[in-house]
């Protein structure tokens, strides 16, 4: 999945100031702009910032590369870049020297991989690279999101058992305010107790989980994310807490 860090060279060099859209194809043009020692006159080519070498006219480009976040959400905060008076924003929570890149006029912005409801705990993923969040969240490409599910009601061991093969199959879910109603597809559904479990999805429909419990008579009272992909919520993060991802781990999300 290597392709997946990677984005387009004109948008790099937008992104970073170097050029604009309407001169990035003349630049090219132009200049000697090479990616590891070749020239590129291609301005989709696309290039990982952490491992390829960027030069124009000979002189190396030490770019920026794309930033990665794991956040421990934390619940009454909003994805939303803006605080709404009632609730943080989860940009409120990031270490301080991120905090130029939250800037609405930063060339390289940071943004969440997808949102959390309010009262939805777990895992969070930031970062500046626009293609990786896109292929993140991207139906798709059928991307694992598992999430901890406490419910309302106990369910009996006949009515687990039913709920667990419902779940693996898909069902109708109904419309809920603007949003419209929907076949899930099939999601992988594991008990821990009679009133609690793990739910694996690979959509992300607004209000999904919720709305699938609803569906089948029951309510969600507490919802954490554990895991996307492979990669799992890291336990140390207390609520609030985020850290920068490592290569190894970035990989884990598409597996």
């Amino acid at each position: 999945m290597e392709g997946i860090f990677k984005e387009r060279l004109d948008t790099v060099f937008i992104r970073r100031g170097i050029s604009t859209h309407r001169r990035v194809r003349r630049l090219l043009q132009k200049h000697n702009v090479c990616v590891n020692g070749s020239r590129i006159l291609e301005s989709g080519f696309r290039v990982n910032l952490a491992s390829d070498a960027i030069s124009i006219d000979g002189i190396k480009k030490n770019l920026a590369p794309d930033i990665y976040i794991m956040m421990n959400k934390k619940a009454g905060t909003i994805c939303s870049t803006k605080d709404d008076g009632l609730y943080k924003t989860v940009y409120s929570f990031i270490p301080q020297k991120y905090f130029d890149y939250t800037n609405e006029n930063s060339l390289q912005k940071i943004h969440t991989v997808g949102r959390l409801d309010t009262d939805t705990e777990g895992l969070l993923i930031f970062t500046t690279n626009g293609d990786f969040s896109h292929s993140l969240a991207n139906p798709l490409f059928h991307v694992k999101k598992t999430y901890y599910v406490e419910l309302e009601k106990s369910e009996s061991e006949e009515k687990r058992k039913f709920l667990k093969e419902k779940f693996s199959e898909g069902f109708f879910i109904p419309a809920e305010k603007n949003e419209k109603e929907f076949i899930s597809r099939p999601a992988i559904l594991e008990w821990n107790r009679a009133s609690s479990c793990r739910l694996t999805i690979t959509e992300g429909k607004f209000h999904q989980v919720k709305r699938m419990f609803c569906a089948q008579g029951n309510r969600v009272v507490f919802l954490k994310r554990i895991s996307i992909g492979s990669l799992a919520l890291d336990e140390k993060l207390e609520a609030g807490d985020s850290r920068e991802l490592s290569s190894e781990e970035l990989s884990l999300l598409f597996k």
